[in-house]
C-alpha cells in the first residue's frame, strides 16, 4: 500500500473523527438545553403543588407537561436535564404585586416567579399585557392577572400614585363602577378600606355600606372582591360583608382569638404580605436578600436600592407580632393562605422578594409544604388559573428546578438551577451578565471625581437675578408631557428668600390627571450633560428651604443605580419658610451616580405654588 493511499485514508479518518466530535457536541448541547420543542427532566424530586414525590421523571412537549412517571417513553433525541439532588417546583406565583412595566414581568421570571397577581395598575398596561398573553407573545414575561384600577374614595389610599381612578362615594354607584372595570378586562375587583389610623395619620375611606355594595356588585357579575384593610376590625367587617379575600393582614396592634375561625366560616382567603409588614414595623428584612449569594448575582442596583429602602411611616410596635399570631390562627383554621410580596414597595423587589415571603411565612408558623402551596397551587386555584400552579399532565410547563429540598429548608427555593415559562427556558445567565455589566459601569462611575464646582455642595441660593447653579447643567422644567401627560410648570426667580435673603425659586403649574404618573416641577442636573450621572457621594443629604400653599410636594432622585424608577420623598410646604433634609440613603442611593433632583408636585391634582431656596448637598 503506497504512501498516498495511507495519506488519503488518514484524511478520511480525521474527517470522520471530526464529524463524530461535532455530532457529540451537538448531542450534548441539545441534551442540556430545554428551550426546544420538547425536553425531559430525569430522576428528580417533585413538589407537585400539593405533595412531594420522591423520585420521578417529567416530559414536556410544546409548552405542556405530557407525562410524569418513573419509567416513561420519550421520543428519540429529546433534550435531557438531569435532576438528581434537585427539586422541581411549579412556577411560583406572587399573589400581590403592582406591575407597571414589562421589564418587571421579565425580571420576575429570573427568580422563578412565572405568574404575578397584580393588585392595581393602569388600564393601558393591563390591556397591553393581556393582548400579548392572548396572542402568545408573552413567553418572556410572567403571566399577569389584574383588576386594573381599584375602588377607593377621592384622596383615599391608592390615589397617591397618580393613576386616575373613577370616583365612587356611595353604594348606589357600586354596580356601575364594577361593570366599568369588567369592561376594561379586570380579572377581579380590588377595594380599599383604610383610614390611615394604623400609621397615626388620617385618610378618607369608604363606609362599610359602600364596601358591601361593591362586594355584592362584584359577585353579581361573578367576580371576586379582594379588599385592602389595615385594622383587625376592618378585616372582620369586610369578611363578614362577603369579601372573598384580604389583600393584607392587618397592621395594627390587635388580636381576636376567633379571627381564624371567622375567616374560615366565611370562606375567605388571606394574602399576608409579611414582606411589607416587616418593613412597616421598622425591620428592613428585605436587605437580607442582598446578602444571599444565590440571589445577589441577579439583583440589579435598582433592586438593591429598593430592598434597602424603608417606609416613611411605621406601624405600631407590636403590629407585626399581632400579624404572626393571626397567621397561626388562620393556619390552624385551614384558611387558604396565598404568598404575596406587595412589590415594589420599600424593602421589596420583583421576583426575589417572594423567596423572602416564603421564609417569613415559615417563620410565622406555616409548615414548609403549606408555604410552598401558598406560592403555587393555592393562588392558582383561588384565582382560577386552571393550568398553572401544579405539576400534572396537561398543565402549562411553568417550572422551577432548584437544588436541595425546600420542604426541609425553605431557602432552597433560592438555589435555582433553571426556570421554564411555557416550556421555554429562561436565559438566567444572559440576565446575570447584564447585571454584572451594569455593576461594572456603576463602579466606574462611582470612582469618578465630583463635578467641578461641587466644593461646598451648594446648588443654588437664587441671589442672582437669573436662575443659575454652582455646578452641573442647571435647572430645567420637568413634567409628565414626556409620558403623554398634560401637566405644566413654570419657574421664576422671585424676591424674598429664606432667612431674609434676596431671592428664591418659585415653581408654579398645574398637575393634570390622565397620565400613568403625573408630575410637574423643576429639575436640577448635577452632571456635565443633562441627566448624565455625577458623583456626589462625598456628601450625604439634600437640604433646602421651602414654603408654599400648604400642599404635599415631592423630591424625586434619579440615579443610574435606581434604574428607570426615581425614588421619592414627600414634604408639606406651608406658608412659612421651613428647612427640609433628606439623606441619600432614604432614596436608596449613596449619591455616587445622581442624574437629577426634582422638586415639585406629583400627588395632588390642580394648580400649585412652591418656593425653594438654599438648595444644597451636605
Amino acid at each position: 500500500m503506497d504512501k498516498a493511499h495511507h495519506f488519503r485514508r488518514a484524511v478520511r479518518m480525521i474527517r470522520i473523527a471530526r464529524a463524530i466530535v461535532i455530532l457529540v457536541i451537538l448531542i450534548l448541547t441539545y441534551s442540556q438545553t430545554t428551550a426546544g420543542e420538547s425536553f425531559v427532566i430525569n430522576d428528580v424530586r417533585i413538589f407537585d403543588g400539593e405533595k412531594m414525590i420522591p423520585r420521578t421523571t417529567v416530559y414536556v412537549e410544546e409548552g405542556r407537561i405530557i407525562r410524569i412517571g418513573r419509567r416513561i417513553r420519550v421520543p428519540a433525541g429529546t433534550g435531557t436535564v438531569e435532576g438528581q439532588g434537585c427539586t422541581l417546583l411549579p412556577g411560583l406565583i406572587d399573589a400581590h404585586v403592582h406591575a407597571f412595566a414589562e421589564a418587571q414581568l421579565e425580571q420576575a421570571l429570573v427568580f422563578g416567579v412565572t405568574t404575578m397577581i397584580d393588585m392595581f395598575t393602569s388600564v393601558d398596561f393591563m390591556q397591553s399585557i393581556k393582548r400579548k398573553q392572548d396572542s402568545g407573545e408573552s413567553s418572556g414575561m410572567a403571566y399577569l392577572v389584574s383588576p386594573g384600577l381599584l375602588a377607593t374614595v377621592p384622596g383615599g389610599h391608592g390615589t397617591q400614585y397618580g393613576i386616575p381612578i373613577p370616583e365612587i362615594t356611595e353604594p348606589g354607584e357600586a354596580q356601575a363602577f364594577v361593570d366599568a372595570r369588567i369592561a376594561e378586562g379586570a380579572d377581579f375587583i380590588k377595594i380599599i378600606l383604610d383610614d390611615g389610623r394604623s400609621f397615626n395619620t388620617q385618610l378618607p375611606t369608604f363606609d362599610l355600606a359602600t364596601v358591601k355594595a361593591l362586594i355584592e356588585a362584584s359577585h353579581k357579575r361573578e367576580k371576586m372582591a379582594v379588599v385592602h384593610i389595615s385594622t383587625l376590625r376592618d378585616a372582620i367587617d369586610v369578611v363578614e360583608a362577603g369579601a372573598d379575600g384580604l389583600a393584607h393582614l392587618f397592621f395594627n396592634e390587635a388580636s381576636d382569638p376567633d379571627f381564624g375561625s371567622i375567616v374560615k366560616r366565611h370562606g375567605a382567603f388571606v394574602i399576608p404580605t409579611f414582606s411589607v409588614l416587616e418593613g412597616l414595623s421598622g425591620n428592613p428584612g428585605g436587605r437580607s436578600l442582598i446578602e444571599d449569594g444565590k440571589l445577589l448575582p441577579y439583583l440589579t442596583e435598582a433592586d438593591k436600592a429598593s430592598l434597602r429602602r424603608t417606609f416613611p411611616v411605621e406601624s405600631k410596635p407590636a403590629a407585626y407580632a399581632s400579624a404572626e399570631q393571626a397567621m397561626r390562627q388562620l393556619n390552624e383554621a385551614d384558611v387558604p393562605i396565598l404568598a404575596g410580596t406587595d412589590a415594589p414597595n420599600p424593602g421589596t423587589t420583583y421576583g426575589a422578594s417572594l423567596h423572602r415571603e416564603l421564609e417569613l411565612l415559615v417563620s410565622a408558623g406555616l409548615p414548609n409544604t403549606t408555604a410552598l402551596r401558598a406560592a403555587t397551587s393555592v393562588p392558582a386555584e383561588t384565582f382560577g388559573l386552571k393550568t398553572r400552579g401544579r405539576i400534572q399532565k396537561g398543565m402549562v410547563a411553568d417550572l422551577v428546578l432548584v437544588r436541595g429540598d425546600p420542604t426541609r429548608d425553605i431557602k432552597s427555593t433560592r438555589n435555582i438551577v433553571s426556570v421554564w415559562k411555557d416550556g421555554e427556558q429562561v436565559d438566567r445567565e444572559a440576565y446575570r451578565l447584564e447585571v454584572e455589566k451594569e455593576k461594572q459601569d456603576l463602579n466606574k462611575q462611582k470612582g469618578a471625581p465630583p463635578p467641578p464646582g461641587f466644593g461646598s455642595g451648594l446648588i443654588s441660593d437664587f441671589e442672582s437675578s437669573i436662575i443659575v447653579s454652582e455646578y452641573g447643567t442647571g435647572w430645567t422644567l420637568s413634567t409628565d408631557v414626556l409620558m403623554g401627560g398634560k401637566s405644566r410648570a413654570e419657574m421664576t426667580r422671585v424676591s424674598g428668600g429664606a432667612k431674609g435673603s434676596d431671592g428664591a425659586l418659585r415653581i408654579t403649574g398645574t398637575v393634570a390627571m390622565g397620565a400613568q404618573f403625573q408630575w410637574a416641577g423643576a429639575m436640577f442636573s448635577p452632571g456635565t450633560a443633562m441627566m448624565s450621572p455625577a458623583n456626589l457621594s462625598s456628601k450625604k443629604a439634600i437640604r433646602f428651604w421651602a414654603k408654599g400653599d400648604g400642599k404635599t410636594y415631592t423630591v424625586m432622585v434619579f440615579a443610574q443605580s435606581l434604574g428607570l424608577q426615581p425614588a421619592m420623598m414627600r414634604f408639606v410646604a406651608g406658608d412659612a419658610w421651613e428647612t427640609h433634609v433628606f439623606p441619600f440613603e432614604d432614596f436608596g442611593t449613596d449619591g455616587g451616580d445622581i442624574m437629577g433632583i426634582f422638586f415639585g408636585s406629583s400627588l395632588e391634582p390642580g394648580e400649585f405654588t412652591l418656593d425653594i431656596d438654599e438648595v444644597c448637598i451636605e
